[in-house]
C-alpha cells in the first residue's frame, strides 16, 4: 500500500509520497484535552466526540469537527492499489504527519493516515485508490474527507 500526496491550486505546495506500513506511535487518546472548546456549542462538541470514538473505516463525504493541535486519523481500506490525497485548503490548515497498515479489532486490515489540525478553518481531502502508483491508471474507488476546524 503506498499513499501519494499532491497538491491542489492554492492548496498544499509540495507532493509527498509515503510508503506504507512505517511504524509510528499511537497517538495518546488524551492529547488534546488543552484545547479550547468554548467556540464549539453542545452539537459541535458531540460530533468531535463522535469522531475521536470512530474506529471503523472513514466513509465518504465525513467530516471530522475538530480543532487546532488535534491528531485525527482518517482509516481507509488497505490493499488492492495506491491511495492519491488531493489537499483543497490553504497549507496552514492541518498537514499529514504519517501513515501506516493496520488492523482493526474485527480483524479488517485499514490503512490510517494521521493529520494534525493548525488553525482554524474548513478544509478537505479527496483520497484517490487506483490499482498503481500511475496517474494515467482509472480511478477505482473516491473517498472524500473534511475538517472543520473550530
Amino acid at each position: 500500500m503506498r499513499l501519494i500526496l499532491s497538491a491542489a491550486a492554492g492548496a498544499i505546495l509540495s507532493v509527498l509520497a509515503l510508503a506504507a506500513c512505517s511504524k509510528t506511535e499511537p497517538v495518546a487518546a488524551d492529547a488534546h484535552t488543552d484545547h479550547d472548546a468554548t467556540a464549539m456549542d453542545d452539537s459541535m462538541k458531540a460530533a468531535d466526540k463522535a469522531d475521536d470514538t470512530q474506529s471503523a473505516i472513514t466513509p465518504d463525504n465525513y467530516m471530522f469537527h475538530t480543532y487546532p493541535k488535534k491528531i485525527e486519523i482518517v482509516r481507509l481500506p488497505a490493499g488492492g492499489g495506491t491511495w492519491a490525497a488531493h489537499g483543497y485548503a490553504p497549507a496552514d490548515l492541518f498537514k499529514m504527519l504519517g501513515s501506516k497498515d493496520e488492523t482493526l479489532a474485527g480483524g479488517a486490515m485499514v490503512h490510517t493516515l494521521q493529520f494534525e489540525m493548525l488553525a482554524s478553518g474548513n478544509g478537505r481531502v479527496v483520497f484517490e485508490r487506483r490499482a498503481s502508483a500511475n496517474p494515467n491508471d482509472p480511478v477505482l474507488e473516491v473517498r472524500t474527507v473534511s475538517f472543520m476546524i473550530h
